[in-house]
């Protein structure tokens, strides 16, 4: 987790990245990729969504 300060700071990012508020609450590219790498999200119709894994950190 290098671009998250501590674990309740990723958990809000995919919260809003569930929500649809990433025009409100942007991540960066570096963010991006490591969600991406994480298996945490993916790209849907150049969209930013959560995978099960993902929706599981957040439950």
């Amino acid at each position: 987790m290098r671009n998250w300060k501590d674990n309740i700071d990723l958990d809000w990012t995919l919260r809003d990245i569930y929500a649809n508020r990433l025009k409100m609450s942007p991540i960066t590219e570096d963010q991006l990729s490591e969600l991406l790498e994480m298996g945490l999200v993916e790209i849907v119709n150049d969209q930013v969504k959560l995978t099960e894994a993902g929706y599981r950190k957040i439950n």
